[in-house]
């Protein structure tokens, strides 16, 4: 492995004081605010510098990349973007103890909230923030079950789409199928089958195993079951399967 260079190092030190410039004056503007007078301020145009807005995914200005992203959260509430803010700062590194044990308070204190207001990409870096930084491994452990459960179901979707034609419509449930899949276990590959579509209770199984977090971690447990009932409610795999299912007593969905 070779040994950055004293030039190298001096580069790297630039490049990240530079991702980080201005963040002591972001988190100032937070001073004095309570989560409750952040959560009835709303994001406006007004709040925003439309002038300064790039089509750059990731801005090496913090200021820019922070303004780029109240923009995409008009309508929002500033507890919201204050929440994404801290998670930014932690990913440029800047004063990471600080910031996580004001993120973690923010978890702590305001969690129904974020798990009703923050969108699925949001609730995600949530998880990876706490994986990352969190010195409860249980905590952590528990809430890679959310990054698992995603990143599947994204590779999933990926596939689906990598797999049509351009102009291709997605295509409607097979009958035949669908039967096939009422009828039995259809063998997919290594000794697992298919879901059993209308009577399988793996996913209800699943569910009380996170449900048997609880005794470890409320907060995180919450997080795990949160998410995974916002993707019953989506255009997802699992509502597909909800939407098939025949068996009430084996449901993992919430009336």
């Amino acid at each position: 492995m070779t040994t950055p260079s004293n030039w190298q190092r001096k580069l790297l030190l630039i490049f990240l004081s530079e991702k980080r410039l201005n963040a002591g004056k972001i988190v100032k503007n937070y001073d004095g605010k309570s989560f409750n007078e952040m959560k009835t301020t709303i994001i406006t145009e007004s709040s925003c510098d439309i002038e300064a807005l790039t089509d750059e995914r990731k801005s090496t200005d913090l200021e820019i990349h922070l303004n780029n992203l109240k923009y995409q959260s008009l309508g929002e509430s500033e507890l919201c973007f204050y929440h994404n803010t801290l998670i930014i700062l932690m990913r440029r590194k800047y004063k990471i103890d600080k910031t996580f044990a004001e993120f973690e308070k923010l978890w702590e204190s305001e969690s129904d909230y974020l798990l009703e207001h923050l969108s699925l990409r949001w609730i995600v870096s949530a998880c990876d923030t706490f994986i990352d930084h969190s010195n409860n491994s249980l905590r952590a452990a528990i809430l890679m079950n959310v990054i698992t459960l995603m990143n599947t179901l994204r590779v999933h979707e990926t596939k689906n789409f990598l797999q049509l034609s351009a102009n291709a419509e997605p295509k409607p449930l097979l009958d035949e199928k669908t039967d096939i899949l009422y009828a039995g276990d259809l063998p997919l590959y290594d000794g697992l089958t298919y879901f059993r579509i209308g009577t399988d209770d793996s996913l209800r199984n699943m569910r009380k195993r996170y449900n048997k977090f609880q005794k470890v971690d409320k907060l995180a447990t919450a997080i795990l079951l949160a998410v995974f009932e916002k993707l019953q409610n989506n255009q997802s795999a699992f509502a597909t399967l909800r939407q098939l299912h025949r068996d009430d007593w084996s449901k993992w969905w919430l009336d």
